[in-house]
C-alpha cells in the first residue's frame, strides 16, 4: 500500500519560499560580510541569518548620526528593523549573541573608563537639586534667584551610565532608557517580548506608538498625571529580531500592528534550514575575523558617542548613483506596487526608503574601514548595486512573509498532523489511532479531524482506505506518503 515509488511529492500546505534569493553576502562590506560567514560556518547555519542581523545592530552606530538624502525633501534614517523567522533547533540564540557581543562589550568598558565622571556629574547635579530645595524654602527668595538656579540645573548635560542593547522591555521602561540614552538598540532571539506593546500589561490596549516614531526620529511626548511629562525630541531604535513561526502567525495577524503600519518596517529573513544535515565539529569563527569585527564595532561607536553632537548629518548620491536611483524606482518599484507587491503595498510603499537606509549603512562602513569622513565622499554607484542587491533579497522575503498573512486555521491544524506524524515516524496508521495521538484543544472532535485528514489526503501527505474490522465494522487505514520524511 505505501510504495514509495507510487506517491508524487505532495503539494506544500504554505506558500514555498525554498526558490528566493539567497542572502547576497558578498554585497557586505568586508569585515561585516566576513564574521556573517565566520557565524554561518561556525553554527551550520544559512548566512542570511547572520547576515540580516549584523546589518540591523550596525544600523545602531548610524542612528541619530547620519540621514540618507535622496530629493531636498526625502531624507532617510540609517536604522533597521529586522526579524527572523525560524523554527526550533536553528541556533538563533547563538547567531544573535554572536553578533550583539562586541555592544555588550562596549557598554561596559565605555562606562568602566567614565565611571568617575559620571559619578562626579550626577553629585553635582545633586547638590544643585539640594540648593534648590533650600532655596525654595526660604521665605525671602526671589523668583529670579529660583529661575537662574532652574536654569544652571537644567544646563547640566546629562551623564548616566551607557546603555545600548535592550531585551525584554516594557513601553514605560522605553521611554526612560530613550531619554536617557538618545539612541538604543533593541536585539534579542525572542520577539516574544512585542507582546508588551501588544496590550499584554495594559488591558490588550496597543501600545506601539513610541515603536513606530523611533523608526524614523519623530517627536514622542509622553504624559502622565502622575509625573512630569516627557518629550524625546529624536529617539531611534534599531530592531534586531529573532523569533519563531508562531511568533510571527500572531503579528502578521495582528490587527493592532497591521494596521498601524509597524509590520511594513520590518525586513524579514525566513533563513533555509540544513537541520539533519549540520555537523558537530564546525569551524570556530576564526579569532581574527572577531577581532576584526569588534574594532570595527568600537571604531563606529566611538565616533558616535564621542565625536558627534545632537545634529543629524546629510549623505548625497553622486550624480550616477542619483540617477539609477531615480530609475529604479519609476521602472521597477513603483509598478511592483500593482504587481509583485500588490498585497503587500504598506511595506512595498517604504521599499525605496529602505534601500536608502542601506546605501548609507553600506557607505558608512566602507568609509569606516578606509579612514574617509562619510559626509564628505559622495554614495557612489557600487554602493548603491550592493544595496540593491540585498534590498532585492528582502523584497521576496516580504512577499513571501506576507504570504503567510493568508494562512487560515485549518492549514495550522493540518501542520499540527504531519508534526506528529514526523515525530512518531508513523508510515501507516489507522485513523481513529491517528486521532488519538493528536487530540487536543485544535480539534473539536473526530469529524472535525476527519477535514484535517481531508485536506492532507488533497495535497497528497496521506491516502486513505476503508477495511472491514473487528465486528464487521468499516476501519479507515491511513497511509503516508513516504516522501513526507525525505524533506
Amino acid at each position: 500500500m505505501n510504495n514509495e515509488a507510487q506517491w508524487v511529492q505532495p503539494t506544500p500546505l504554505r506558500p514555498d519560499g525554498t526558490n528566493l534569493l539567497p542572502f547576497p553576502v558578498n554585497a557586505l562590506p568586508p569585515i561585516i560580510g566576513d564574521m556573517a560567514d565566520a557565524i554561518a560556518t561556525n553554527t551550520s547555519t544559512d548566512v542570511a541569518m547572520a547576515g540580516t542581523s549584523i546589518l540591523s545592530a550596525v544600523s545602531y552606530c548610524f542612528s541619530g548620526v547620519y540621514r540618507m538624502s535622496a530629493k531636498r525633501d526625502h531624507t532617510e534614517p540609517l536604522v533597521l528593523d529586522t526579524l527572523t523567522i525560524a523554527e526550533p533547533s536553528f541556533k538563533k540564540s547563538p547567531v544573535i549573541s554572536m553578533v550583539k557581543r562586541p555592544y555588550i562589550q562596549f557598554a561596559h568598558d565605555w562606562n568602566e573608563s567614565n565611571k568617575q565622571d559620571i559619578f562626579k556629574s550626577q553629585a553635582e547635579y545633586k547638590l544643585l537639586q539640594g540648593k534648590l530645595e533650600a532655596l525654595e524654602k526660604k521665605k525671602d527668595v526671589t523668583a529670579e534667584e529660583i529661575a537662574k538656579l532652574r536654569t544652571e540645573i537644567s544646563n547640566i548635560p546629562a551623564s548616566n551610565f551607557r546603555r545600548i542593547a535592550v531585551d525584554d522591555i516594557t513601553p514605560e521602561s522605553l521611554v526612560h532608557q530613550l531619554e536617557e540614552n538618545g539612541t538604543l538598540l533593541m536585539i534579542s532571539d525572542e520577539a516574544g517580548m512585542l507582546g508588551n506593546f501588544s496590550g499584554r500589561y495594559s488591558n490588550n490596549i496597543p501600545n506601539l506608538d513610541l515603536l513606530l516614531k523611533s523608526w524614523n526620529g519623530e517627536t514622542y511626548i509622553s504624559d502622565r498625571a502622575t509625573r512630569e511629562s516627557i518629550v524625546l525630541k529624536k529617539p531611534y531604535m534599531s530592531i534586531c529580531l529573532a523569533c519563531q513561526p508562531y511568533v510571527f502567525d500572531s503579528m502578521i495577524n495582528n490587527s493592532a500592528f497591521r494596521g498601524s503600519g509597524l509590520i511594513a518596517r520590518f525586513l524579514y529573513c525566513f533563513p533555509v534550514s540544513n537541520i539533519g544535515t549540520r555537523k558537530y565539529d564546525t569551524q570556530a569563527v576564526p579569532e581574527k575575523v572577531t577581532e576584526d569585527y569588534k574594532n570595527l564595532v568600537y571604531k563606529l561607536l566611538g565616533t558616535k558617542f564621542t565625536y558627534h553632537d545632537e545634529k543629524e548629518l546629510y549623505l548625497h548620491f553622486d550624480s550616477k548613483a542619483y540617477g539609477e536611483f531615480v530609475d529604479f524606482y519609476n521602472r521597477h518599484i513603483e509598478p511592483m506596487l500593482v504587481t509583485d507587491m500588490a498585497f503587500c503595498k504598506d511595506w512595498g510603499g517604504k521599499y525605496h526608503g529602505e534601500l536608502l537606509r542601506l546605501c548609507g549603512i553600506i557607505h558608512c562602513v566602507k568609509c569606516a574601514l578606509n579612514d574617509v569622513n562619510p559626509v564628505e565622499t559622495r554614495v557612489g554607484i557600487d554602493t548603491f548595486c550592493n544595496a540593491i542587491e540585498i534590498g532585492e533579497y528582502f523584497r521576496e522575503q516580504a512577499i513571501y512573509a506576507y504570504s503567510l498573512g493568508d494562512i487560515d486555521f485549518g492549514t495550522v491544524k493540518a501542520e499540527r498532523v504531519l508534526n506528529k506524524i514526523r515525530s512518531k515516524c508513523i508510515r501507516e496508521i489507522k485513523q481513529n489511532d491517528l486521532y488519538k495521538f493528536c487530540r487536543c484543544t485544535l480539534f473539536k472532535n473526530a469529524a472535525d479531524f476527519g477535514e484535517t485528514m481531508d485536506m492532507l489526503e488533497e495535497y497528497g501527505y496521506v491516502r486513505r482506505s476503508a477495511e472491514k474490522g473487528t465486528n464487521n465494522k468499516n476501519v479507515i487505514r491511513v497511509a503516508v506518503n513516504p516522501l513526507l520524511f525525505n524533506s
